[in-house]
Order: structure tokens, then C-alpha cells, then sequence
């Protein structure tokens, strides 16, 4: 071999292979660069989206619960069907034997029922909120959001801290 002779490459390396090999690695990086910004723009998008529905949610199970026990305190068993409720108005407080939580296991006003949410109006509510109902009126009823999202409290899900208070309205109205 000569002074000449090229031994840094490959034999039937070409002018210039180098640099389409790093304009085809930038353009891969960029799009790679650019497809996860999007996944996570996209992302955060669809978690704001679900925590919305989840907030949607969680105002129309507690607004139906609140009329539920609204409905209860009047009239000393649990509704049977929405009829009763849909046209419920909503008292700052529960008046009547639930007037009175023992440990809070239930609220007896609607600021504490609604936990810093809006109240929605009751046939609003029940457009979102799904209710399987006791045929006698002692049994609870028992809310879902029919697979929207809902959020979370100290403890569990809003779905079941609603239905808590359910459980303990009736363990009361059978003692």
C-alpha cells in the first residue's frame, strides 16, 4: 500500500454517504422529538378532559344524593323512583329526623353535601346519574355514573362515599 491510499472508510464508501447519514439521523430525531411532544401534549389534554367529566360527575351524584336525602328526611323512607325527586327543591340544610349526623356520616347541609362543588339542578343530575331503587322504600338506593368518571375523596371514590351516606341513613332508619 502507498502513501496514497485511503484506509479510513469502507472500500465502496462515496463522497458524501457521511453526510446523508446525519441529515437521515437529524430528521429522524426530529420527528421521533416531535411525536413525543405530541403523545404528551395529547396526554394532558385527555387527563384535563377526564377531570372534567370527573368534576361533571361528582356534582351530579352529590346534587342527587343531597335531594335523595332531602326526600328521606320528609318522608321518612327512601324514594322509590325519580319522580319524587326531579322536582325537589334543594334547602341550604336537611330539616326533619336527618337534620342531625351522628360522626358525620351523612351531610346536613348543602355546602358540606356538595363539597365545594356547584350544585347542578336535580333533573340535570339525573340525566348523569344512574339509580338502581329499593321497591319498598327501605332498602337504599344505590348511585352510578353509568362508567363516567368520578373522583376521589379521603377514603375511596365520590360513587362510594355517596352511597356511605345511604348505607348509614338507612342503618339509622332501622335502629
Amino acid at each position: 500500500m502507498g502513501r496514497d491510499a485511503d484506509v479510513s472508510g469502507s472500500p465502496h464508501q462515496k463522497e458524501g454517504d457521511g453526510v446523508r447519514g446525519r441529515v437521515f439521523l437529524l430528521i429522524f430525531i426530529g420527528i421521533f422529538g416531535v411525536s413525543v411532544i405530541a403523545t404528551y401534549l395529547y396526554g394532558v389534554k385527555v387527563v384535563n378532559s377526564v377531570k372534567e367529566q370527573a368534576k361533571t360527575s361528582d356534582a351530579a351524584l352529590r346534587t342527587t344524593g343531597y335531594a335523595i336525602l332531602v326526600a328521606v328526611s320528609e318522608d321518612g323512607e327512601f324514594p322509590r323512583d325519580t319522580d319524587r325527586i326531579r322536582d325537589i327543591t334543594l334547602p341550604a340544610a336537611l330539616s326533619g329526623p336527618l337534620a342531625v349526623s351522628e360522626g358525620g356520616a351523612w351531610p346536613v347541609d348543602l355546602k358540606a353535601a356538595m363539597a365545594d362543588l356547584e350544585p347542578m339542578s336535580v333533573p340535570e343530575a339525573l340525566e348523569l346519574v344512574l339509580i338502581s331503587w329499593g321497591p319498598e322504600g327501605d332498602l337504599p338506593p344505590v348511585l352510578s355514573v353509568g362508567g363516567r368518571p368520578s373522583g376521589l375523596t379521603d377514603g375511596g371514590t365520590t360513587l362510594d362515599f355517596i352511597n356511605g351516606w345511604f348505607r348509614a341513613v338507612a342503618a339509622r332508619m332501622t335502629d
